[in-house]
């Protein structure tokens, strides 16, 4: 067992420390060495040295390059050499910027100095999952874009994923913290100067491109995909592969960090601000629960695409999308897919089960799956989740005129329908109606129904109009190893909120015969008025 240390041991080794920790202050690639064993290259080295030059600086060099870990590590270093210095951490969910405190913290653990010049308050260490204090009274916080912050005193602004922020919440809330020069505590000799560190990939939003061309923040070195082959921190083969997946606007964008915003049929600027308004309502991607029902807020609506009818029927999957309408905006509250080639009674109950959970108003799906939604709709009436008895509907014959007045109302997703179900998930988009959950703080492969959720984000701008010689245009899939599945599974969703109520009705001609002879005998009984004839 330890031997505990005392108040008076503890100051001698906090002093101990400080001395240690001030003895490469001016030399970054040291200072991380001795401190807590890390080694950096020369393109972070030379990414300190811009941000001593420079208090606001942005870096949206391609993913994996280490451009969080050095703005981070920068920011730990100028805490523990300067004191009473509070940097505080933003992202769009709180969760990713405790992934960005996590930094600071591993850092902390690894090393003996810095894990001996942490505060103490009331003899309890200052470092807990969201904060930590150094004995200099300097400190680093963590927080979401939502999170009400009145009364801090920041120093140091450190943003992630920017394109993905409000740009009013990140304005009027954050930034302006920074402006106070006066700082309850602090010691006047302790610098005061704020300082704005952003990192981040171009998205498609405005966000990071106005910080950009505002020529007030200073962009740091680029390492974009083939740098970063070249200097060995990525792996070629990987990046190969995923530029055959991604989409060629995604990976000019994220890769080659060029800012190239995609103008197809739906833009990626529309998809950004939909995650946006996600964030500012708190909209969470919803997981359903066994032998519980979904609580409603509005209407729910759900769209399901069949497998194997599309541009590639082999890579073709089942999917289902949930939308819920929320006053005026369309909530995308859930995404599924299956494998190709998966048994349709499996897909079958685990839709039967999703109708259980979410109950919607409205449900649509692809007449390519008759079968299955024939079968489904029985199903529905059997356990008594719907009134309405398919048999009970035109003698029981499923056909286009009898599927509107189903519960699961089939569709077929092809022609003008299809045209004006991709026109309203359009306008939805473009009239900034949509909110949609923030999921990019998840890893990939850590859950299904994120990486689901993502997969129908990135479709979503996967998709482009061709005109055809018809009154109607038809959507093709940019990129065919993307997908087009919960596209289409989500227009029949919005089609369903827009549509609710509305049945197909059948139009009735009336018509009546007449004889030729009741036509002469009526035109002979006319004669003596006509005043023609009479004339004549």
């Amino acid at each position: 067992m330890a031997d505990r240390v005392s108040h008076t041991q503890r100051i001698k080794l906090q002093n101990v420390a400080e001395r240690e920790i001030l003895r490469y202050k001016d030399d970054h690639a040291a200072w991380h060495k001795h401190i807590h064993n890390v080694e950096l290259d020369a393109m972070q080295v030379l990414k300190c040295l811009d941000m001593d030059r420079k208090r606001n600086t942005i870096d949206y060099s391609c993913r994996r390059t280490g451009k969080t870990t050095i703005k981070e590590l920068y920011c730990l270093k100028f805490n523990a050499c300067n004191p009473d210095q509070e940097e505080g951490i933003v992202s769009p969910r709180e969760a990713q910027s405790l992934v960005n405190l996590g930094y600071h913290m591993e850092a902390i653990r690894r090393s003996p100095i810095l894990s001996s010049y942490i505060a103490y308050k009331s003899g309890r260490r200052r470092i807990a999952d969201t904060y930590y204090e150094f004995a200099n009274r300097s400190l680093a916080k963590s927080y979401g874009i939502m999170a009400q912050v009145d009364g801090g005193d920041l120093t140091i602004a450190s943003l992630e994923e920017v394109d993905d922020m409000p740009p009013d919440r990140l304005y009027s809330r954050f930034l302006l913290m920074l402006a106070g020069a006066r700082r309850l505590g602090a010691s006047k000799e302790s610098i005061n100067k704020p300082q704005i560190r952003i990192t981040g990939v171009f998205k498609g939003a405005d966000t990071l491109s106005e910080l950009v061309d505002s020529g007030v923040y200073h962009v740091l070195p680029i390492i974009d995909a083939h740098l970063g082959i070249e200097m060995g921190i990525l792996h070629g083969d990987f990046i190969e592969q995923m530029r055959a997946q991604l989409a060629p606007d995604e990976y000019i964008r994220q890769l080659l960090c060029k800012n190239i915003s995609a103008r197809n049929f739906i833009w990626t600027s529309w998809v950004r601000q939909a995650l946006q308004t996600g964030i500012k309502a708190r909209l969470e991607l919803v997981e359903p629960l066994p032998g519980v029902e979904y609580r409603k807020r509005g209407l729910i609506s759900m769209g399901y695409d069949h497998s194997g009818h599309g541009e590639d029927p082999a890579s073709s999957r089942y999917a289902l999308v949930v939308t819920e309408q929320i006053g005026n905006f369309v909530c995308f509250i859930y995404a599924r897919t299956w494998p190709p080639g998966t048994d349709e009674s499996i897909v079958r109950h685990d839709i039967l089960s999703l109708y259980r959970y979410f109950r919607p108003d409205v449900a649509n799906g692809d007449a390519f799956g008759i079968g299955m939604l024939t079968a489904l709709n029985d199903d529905l009436y059997a356990e008594g989740l719907t009134t309405i008895n398919r048999h009970a509907i035109g003698d029981g014959d499923s056909t286009s005129s009898t599927w509107p007045e189903w519960a699961f109302s089939p569709l077929r997703f092809e022609g003008m329908t299809k045209h004006q179900m991709a026109s309203a998930l359009r306008s939805a988009f473009s009239a900034g109606h949509v909110a949609m959950p923030y999921v990019e703080h998840v890893d990939p492969g850590a859950d299904s129904l994120v990486d689901d959720m993502r997969l129908l984000q990135q479709q979503l701008t996967n998709i482009k109009a061709e005109a055809t010689s018809k009154a109607y245009s038809s959507y093709k899939m940019i990129k065919r190893a993307l997908g087009d599945d919960l596209f289409d599974a989500a227009m029949a969703a919005v089609w369903g909120l827009i549509t609710r109520g509305i049945l197909q009705t059948t139009t009735l001609i009336t018509t009546s015969t007449t004889t030729r002879e009741s036509l002469i005998g009526a035109r002979t009984q006319r004669l003596p008025s006509d005043p023609i004839t009479m004339n004549r």
